[in-house]
């Protein structure tokens, strides 16, 4: 397996990394923490466009359909969110028409959800105030709303969890036909599940109580059960995976090297095979894979020194695709993975 790095583009404090589709094209979306841009570039050509150049504080971007994303903005480094809100941006032809959505104090991560033709959002604060870097007085919440087709009218969001500090963690799965969610926090891990039937309540279910910064699933060993890597604790020096057994969780491995900052996380399938991807935004600022050889997990490193915040992986049949939004480095990057 080959990693060819391309550099994209220079975003400063790179942080949000997605994928969607625009003019019936696959790109990759990366867009800025700070005051800065949210760029599309085609996942063939590479060639870019511009969504917003402004405001930036991008902490998520969740495509919803072709030329049309829903991401944070106004979430700026050091917690300074609370003017944080969601927004729209349509494509209308050759320019971008960005609205606000819902107005969010905090919001760190959001998803689009379904269950029985019915589409949700699902808001998760990191906090719900703040008067200093290091204050965490105030747990996170977790909200949700029904999310119309038209988009037209107001959203009406309730609150459906509280109590969540250093609300961080966050990772969609699809069980039995619908989308679910984990979210991550110093309170433990947790599923949340959006009603069975419309105007009915959300469940949330405490599933491990341990403090985890960040979350990704994965089958690595090929059991048939999908092992949980975690970041812990928050924004912490541990990326470690863990194997579900009837008694908890039970370690399997812990990257070797010394690290701080761990951030991005990703879990899936690479080149047809399971492999967990990590890397951290301090240390070494590392970039690396975690692979099964038949008997025990192996690592690679892909990358040092660019300090990444956030990946995922995007398949096609002859080869894949590693965004890799290199915050420290303020690059916007991608690797052609090969056989």
């Amino acid at each position: 397996m080959t990693f060819t790095k391309i550099k994209l583009g220079d975003i400063p404090y790179c942080y949000a990394v997605s994928h969607g589709l625009i003019d019936g094209r696959e790109v990759l979306l990366f867009a800025a923490e700070a005051d800065g841009p949210c760029l599309a570039f085609d996942a063939e050509t590479f060639t870019s466009e511009s969504i917003w150049e402004h405001p930036g504080g991008t902490m998520a971007v969740v495509p919803r359909s072709d030329g049309e994303i829903l991401a944070i903005q106004r979430f700026y480094p050091g917690f300074e969110a609370k003017e944080a809100e969601i927004v729209r941006a349509v494509k209308a032809g050759t320019w971008w028409n960005v609205s606000p959505l819902l107005k969010l104090p905090y919001v760190h991560r959001f998803d689009i959800l379904q269950r029985g033709g019915v589409k949700y959002i699902l808001c998760c604060t990191v906090c719900s105030c703040k008067t200093s870097v290091e204050d965490w007085s105030s747990p996170g919440q977790l909200f949700a709303a029904e999310l119309p087709d038209d988009m037209e009218g107001p959203i009406e969001l309730i609150p459906i969890a509280d109590g969540m500090t250093r609300n961080h963690g966050y990772s969609k799965i699809r069980r039995d036909g619908f989308d679910k969610a984990w979210t991550a926090c110093d309170q433990g891990l947790f599923e949340v599940t959006p009603p069975e039937r419309q105007g009915e309540k959300w469940q949330v279910q405490v599933l491990y109580e341990k403090a985890i910064s960040d979350i990704a699933l994965c089958d690595i060993d090929g059991d048939g059960v999908d092992e949980l890597a975690m970041i812990e604790p928050f924004h912490g020096d541990a990326f470690s995976v863990y194997k579900r057994t009837e008694g908890g969780l039970a370690l399997m491995y812990t990257y070797p090297k010394p690290m701080s900052f761990v951030h991005a996380i990703w879990g899936g399938l690479l080149r047809g095979r399971p492999a967990f991807i990590g890397g951290c935004r301090g240390s070494d600022r590392d970039l690396f894979v975690l692979r099964w050889n038949g008997d025990h997990i192996v690592s690679e490193v892909i990358e040092m020194g660019g300090g990444p915040s956030n990946v995922m992986v995007v398949n096609g049949p002859d080869r894949d695709l590693i965004a890799v939004a290199n915050r420290e480095i303020g690059e916007a990057a991608v690797f052609i993975v090969e056989d």
